[in-house]
């Protein structure tokens, strides 16, 4: 038996391609492409942490289509030595197979199952919100009883108000952060592609329609369909821009395909701010409330 070449493993971009000296096997979303070693043509590095790999022979719209890579796929390295060890080792296993004249026609696509969500998914948050609320209430009790203040009636108005003022706050601002993350991740590395609208989700829309967020159906570089995918930012109200079927130019993450945003608006900045501001005092409210009942 001859020496089995090591099974290698690079994952980046939202892709993660394995090689085991017998096949290339390339993980994309739900979909997973393998192509036989014989399917390959040659490799290369085209950036620091970069694998370009071409698929030989001349692709034809008919293989094309049905296995979507292309005739070349690049693999994203966490890093240039990852790249450059799983480069070597892919150049290795081509120089001794036979190649195929249509490499193309050998590559094999297929979609995984998704997985299923655990059952009882909105009772088990419900029981976790309910978890972190236990102690959080505790906390104010513990205080409450160590409170210098004499006035009993004081001391549970105020610190029922920090309470209630801490979690309204807390969740603004961490929603707050939760978006502008998803929007700093989105500008690192967001891939743009032109999808549609299929509907809208809107937030305190009784005749103000301050929050329209589009949900966007598109399809991933490589070839992963994404369906009602709520947009990060919003638009402006339920005019033409938001009416489903309309098609929108936008920006996702290769990693999450799932996180995704169109163009960034003023009036989503806005709000933003205002909501941001709100929790801000809310917050603040909250922390004085406490300082105001410690011990000493």
């Amino acid at each position: 038996m001859g020496e089995r070449t090591p099974n290698s493993v690079i994952t980046g971009g939202g892709t993660t391609a394995r090689f085991d000296g017998v096949s290339l096997t390339v993980e994309r979303g739900d979909a997973v492409w393998t192509l036989p070693v014989q399917a390959l043509a040659e490799t290369s590095l085209t950036g620091r942490s970069t694998v370009r790999v071409e698929i030989s022979g001349v692709l034809r719209e008919d293989t094309g289509a049905a296995h979507g890579l292309g005739p070349a796929v690049e693999l994203r390295a966490p890093n240039a030595t990852a790249a450059g060890a799983f480069h070597d080792l892919l150049r290795a296993g081509i120089s001794t197979a036979r190649r195929a004249p249509d490499g193309a026609a050998l590559v094999r696509m297929e979609r995984r199952a998704p997985r299923p969500r655990p059952d009882g998914g909105t009772s088990q948050r419900a029981a976790l919100v309910v978890a972190g609320l236990v102690p959080y209430a505790m906390v104010f009790v513990l205080l409450g009883l160590a409170s210098p203040e004499t006035d009993t009636a004081l001391i549970a108005v105020s610190l029922s108000f920090s309470a209630v003022a801490g979690l309204v706050g807390g969740n603004v601002l961490w929603r707050v952060g939760r978006r502008a993350r998803s929007l700093w991740l989105l500008r690192g590395r967001g891939i743009g592609v032109t999808g549609r609208v299929t509907g809208y989700v809107r937030i305190w829309s009784k005749g103000l329609h301050l929050w329209v967020f589009s949900r966007m159906a598109f399809r991933t570089v490589g070839g992963q369909e994404l369906t009602e995918v709520p947009s990060v930012v919003t638009v402006w109200g339920l005019g033409d821009s938001s009416l489903p079927g309309r098609a929108v130019d936008l920006v996702y993450d290769p990693e999450h395909p799932s996180r995704a945003s169109r163009p960034l608006t003023f009036g989503f900045v806005l709000r933003t701010l205002v909501l941001a501001s709100a929790g801000g005092l809310a917050l603040s409210g909250a922390v004085f409330g406490v300082l105001f009942h410690l011990p000493g």
